[in-house]
């Protein structure tokens, strides 16, 4: 039995260049090739949370935002839950049981506060 041809971009997913013929299906691994790859794009985003992101590095998350809906979804989430965290800054210490120094704590309440609603 022939093995199934790659798909870079399985059924399901409504990301931009979902496979759909042969020039798509090339242009989503010629991205993928380009681009982090989704445990990379992780960490990235979550990074980028807290210094900007370099103007090439914007451009292949916008790339790989193309074929990856996920992604885009986690970058979704961050945003909410920071937005979300925004309005609490005062609870921001009792958060989590995880021993924060005082000079933590403090740097996540100014994080927090300077940040534009």
């Amino acid at each position: 039995m022939p093995e199934e041809p790659y798909n870079p971009s399985p059924i399901g997913n409504p990301s931009f260049l979902a496979r759909r013929n042969w020039w798509q299906t090339t242009l989503v691994k010629f991205i993928g090739k380009h681009t982090p790859k989704c445990t990379e794009m992780v960490r990235i985003l979550s990074q980028s949370m807290d210094e900007p992101m370099p103007l090439m590095m914007r451009i292949k998350k916008r790339l790989h935002f193309l074929i990856c809906c996920w992604c885009q979804r986690y970058e979704e989430q961050l945003r909410y839950m920071r937005q979300t965290a925004r309005h609490f800054p005062e609870h921001a210490d009792e958060a989590s049981d995880v021993p924060f120094s005082t000079e933590m704590r403090e740097r996540i309440k100014r994080k927090l506060a300077e940040t534009p609603r």
